[in-house]
């Protein structure tokens, strides 16, 4: 099988594109004045580099062709080398599909093969047929259960599991806030720090005023950066059941397709920000093996139900993972009390820091002294906001207060047990048990029940272990 043809056009623009967009930003065409001469010298190149580009792009389609049987995946590529791969079929965990408004508008796709235990990604086709991309991902999944592929067509068998209706759309885009709006709000005022802060020179407004104006505003850019992000990225999410896997579609502008193996399911997350909670609404997340630390570290587990009501959430998770009732148990009191031990030991070096700042420039410590009551505060909802369970067949997880965590862990998924106990935890007599599990990357969170009481700590891990054991001869 080929590439799509269109493919050809794609990949020379973009290398085009590319080359122009250096020509560009290199200063080369800052000519001050009409000359006739670079003119035709930069529009001959421009000529040949589109030409040169098209004749290698099809000497690249010419000479790519891809196989798919029962044993795996064949791949021979190369134009000056030849090359030839074989990805077999039972390592490939997911079939991605990914389009964004340009492939849309060329009927293309690009295919993405994820393999367990990759680096990277395993394979990608740029670019084939959109309905070929998805014929792909069926014939990939029909013979990894053994199944011959059909020559005639056949109907689509995919089960429509859950949509996001528009409400939960906005609700999902105003109650999310990305940590890359954030880093990005930081790196523009990194930027443009001194030019914002000399047009607010410029207005005589007061330093504390003009302090407060820059915090507001980046607030609420961060808050609707966040939001569009959210929205174009989960516009008309759409989950299916097809055969043992989940599939999902989403995107406005970028739209992209995969699967998520019910097999391979490693854990469930249900997270919920304050405002989430505040309405009632979680986010349902299903991490799997298969996936490439770059992926990994660009999305980390696939959003089964980006917004719904807690109660759908968790009703869908059942049917995920047949799991008993999260019953969460809290952790001792004394740890709240080391929270505010944390917390008040930052108070003070902020205050210091202060009194030295009044000492040397007049600056005013006073209401710094706010932080102690805060840290009280704050050590109170973090432990209101961590606990752990444990089910028959899972081992359940809380923690956090921005962002909170619950995860469900099968124990058959469970690699390594490690309980662990810091220099303040020892002080408060205090543990935590940390659940390792397969296919967790660098950028995914391991389940963790935070400052149990170490005997505690030391009984439940034998207790998890036992239960490993029996859910494995089960």
């Amino acid at each position: 099988m080929k590439l799509a043809k269109e493919s050809i056009l794609y990949k020379a623009l973009q290398n085009v594109l590319a080359l122009l967009a250096i020509f560009v930003f290199s200063g080369a065409s800052s000519i001050q004045s009409f000359n006739l001469v670079a003119a035709l010298i930069v529009g001959f190149l421009f000529i040949a580099t589109i030409s040169i580009s098209l004749a290698w792009q099809y000497l690249v389609w010419k000479n790519y062709s891809y196989f798919i049987e029962k044993e795996g995946v064949k791949i021979k590529h190369g134009v000056i080398r030849k090359n030839q791969r074989e990805i077999p079929l039972r390592r490939i965990q997911n079939v991605d599909i990914n389009r964004n408004i340009v492939h849309r508008m060329l009927g293309i796709a690009e295919v993405n093969l994820e393999t367990a235990g990759g680096g990277t990604t395993e394979a990608s086709f740029k670019f084939v047929d959109l309905e070929e991309a998805r014929n792909i991902q069926q014939k990939v999944r029909k013979l990894k259960k053994g199944e011959e592929q059909e020559e005639t067509e056949e109907e689509d068998s995919r089960e429509l599991l859950f949509e996001l209706d528009r409400n939960e759309l906005g609700l999902l885009s105003l109650t999310s806030i990305q940590g890359r709006a954030i880093a990005g709000l930081f790196a523009v005022l990194g930027i443009m720090g001194g030019f914002i802060g000399h047009q607010i020179e410029g207005l005589g407004l007061a330093t504390a005023l003009a302090g407060g104006l820059i915090l507001v505003t980046g607030a609420i850019v961060t808050w609707l950066g966040s939001a569009a992000t959210q929205f174009f990225k989960y516009f008309d999410f759409k989950l299916y059941q097809a055969d043992n896997s989940l599939e999902y579609e989403r995107g406005l502008f970028n739209r992209s397709e995969g699967s998520i193996p019910l097999e391979k399911v490693q854990k469930l997350t249900i997270e919920e920000n304050p405002l989430k909670r505040m309405i009632g609404y979680s986010t349902l997340k299903i991490e799997t093996a298969g996936y490439s630390a770059e992926q990994s570290m660009e999305q980390g587990p696939e959003s089964a139900i980006p917004m719904g009501r807690r109660e759908r959430v968790i009703e869908f998770a059942h049917k995920v993972e047949e799991f008993d009732d999260l019953n969460i148990s809290s952790i001792p009191d004394r740890a709240r009390r080391r929270y505010f031990g944390r917390y008040a030991i930052v108070s003070t070096a902020v205050l210091a820091l202060g009194m030295a700042a009044d000492y040397m420039a007049g600056f005013n410590y006073l209401p710094l002294l706010a932080l102690y009551p805060l840290s009280a505060i704050a050590a109170h909802y973090k432990w209101v906001n961590v606990g752990y369970g444990r089910g028959a067949e899972h081992f359940f997880t809380m923690s956090g207060f921005w962002n909170r965590q619950t995860m469900i862990v099968p124990y058959y998924r469970i690699q390594n047990l490690i309980e662990s106990q810091t220099l303040l935890q020892r002080r408060w007599n205090l543990s935590s048990l940390t659940l390792d599990i397969a296919g967790t990357s660098a950028f995914q969170k391991d389940a963790v029940a935070e400052d149990l009481d170490s005997d505690k700590a030391r009984r439940l891990r034998e207790e998890v272990f036992e239960n490993f054991k029996s859910s494995l001869y089960r």
